[in-house]
């Protein structure tokens, strides 16, 4: 009779979970596909983390309007700058190794010397490159002038070569002013797109391996990220989101103008293409305390500097990739915790992640429109990340 009564309580406390897991699945969506038409976004992938593990993703829209194919949870969203803490993550694992510490001269590993020219003699860290610190300065209309918009597809340059050209004197890409700041290694923090280039670079001259080789093999095998590239050429199907630029609206819906696949030669600071369930193994390291299915990944000491903050001085909420103040504005911290977060941004990509090391929670959302207008920007980067993370924390109660 006992063992009957039981059996029948754990069949409806099944039901009713399950009941509960369905209305979840369905207010979420109801919140993403209203929020998204708001936004005027084409498509979308969101997930949330809670206590440590996946639990929930969505995808909405379509991942070309033009051909009006709609985003599955297998579909690969380019991430811009949110690509940044997976190529820090590489160059952790080089130091979690004990190949290099983080406050060694970058210059002992590469075969040619890079210098800011105000500052001679003042050595640049792997722990400055990695915390924006460097005085290395992005020449932003150069940068862009590279990118493969008209003819798409890959840059047919090569990092070593981009690198060897700006950062050299003898190169095509040199300027002492554009690419440098006046400030001495360590005091200043810029955000530096070229410096997390020079990361892959210098991971490809210590491990004599090509940036991409090294991060499959090191970081997206062993997590289980076997849908993350960094070429658009190694991606086996065409289940790719297409870049979306928002041009206007027209009633009952919105105009978009589709871009072309694009690259860059400075690709490891934000080419990545991957999908939020493959990107919530990154985040689910960072809140298991560099753990993956309870096996150590990164040592603790390691996890301490990833997400402890560099240079206080110069900055007193930025740690390695991470910021702690990304949304660099104190009315959404009224909303939601200061926790390390990025985001990203290029033409037809708007990715933002955020997760709270103490709790085990965390949101990601990836889109292929950039939001146009305070609205959309209000929606994206806070009501979002907001609904997610609440969720997580509902869940984790």
């Amino acid at each position: 009779m006992v063992r009957h009564i039981l059996r029948t309580f754990f069949i409806l406390a099944s039901f009713v979970n399950n009941g509960i897991a369905q209305d979840l699945d369905a207010r979420l969506d109801r919140f993403f596909e209203r929020k998204m038409e708001k936004a005027q976004i084409a498509g979308l992938q969101a997930a949330f983390i809670s206590n440590g593990k996946l639990e929930w993703t969505g995808s909405y829209g379509k991942k070309d309007v033009l051909k009006n194919t709609s985003v599955n949870d297998s579909t690969l969203f380019m991430i811009a700058s949110c690509s940044k803490p997976v190529t820090a993550l590489g160059l952790m694992k080089l130091h979690n190794k004990g190949l290099i510490d983080l406050d060694d001269d970058i210059n002992d590993y590469l075969p040619f010397g890079i210098v800011i020219p105000n500052y001679p003699s003042e050595a640049i860290t792997f722990r400055m490159l990695l915390a924006h610190t460097s005085s290395l300065r992005d020449d932003t209309p150069l940068l862009v002038s590279l990118y493969t918009f008209e003819e798409g597809g890959d840059s047919p340059i090569s990092l070593e070569n981009f690198i060897r050209d700006y950062f050299l004197r003898d190169g095509r890409y040199y300027h002492p002013e554009k690419n440098f700041l006046n400030a001495r290694p360590g005091t200043v923090k810029d955000y530096s797109n070229v410096g997390y280039a020079l990361i892959g670079y210098l991971i490809e001259q210590i491990t004599g391996k090509d940036f991409s080789k090294y991060m499959y093999e090191e970081i997206f095998e062993p997590l289980g990220m076997n849908s993350s590239y960094w070429f658009l050429a190694d991606v086996p199907h065409n289940n790719i989101s297409m870049p979306h630029e928002f041009v206007e609206s027209k009633k009952p819906d919105s105009v978009y103008k589709v871009l072309k696949h694009y690259g860059f030669p400075d690709y490891p600071d934000g080419q990545l293409r991957t999908h939020v369930s493959d990107y919530a193994q990154i985040i689910k390291l960072m809140v298991n305390n560099g753990k993956v299915n309870g096996s150590r990944f990164l040592k603790e000491e390691t996890m301490k500097d990833f997400l402890g903050i560099q240079f206080p001085e110069a900055n007193k909420w930025q740690a390695v990739a991470w910021n702690y103040n990304e949304f660099d504005n104190w009315l959404y911290y009224l909303f939601i915790p200061r926790l390390p977060s990025h985001t990203g941004v290029d033409p037809g990509v708007a990715t933002v992640t955020s997760f709270d090391p103490k709790t085990g929670n965390g949101a990601i959302v990836f889109a292929n429109t950039l939001t146009h207008n305070f609205e959309g920007h209000k929606i994206f980067y806070m009501d979002m990340v907001k609904r997610l993370l609440k969720k997580a924390k509902r869940l984790n109660k």
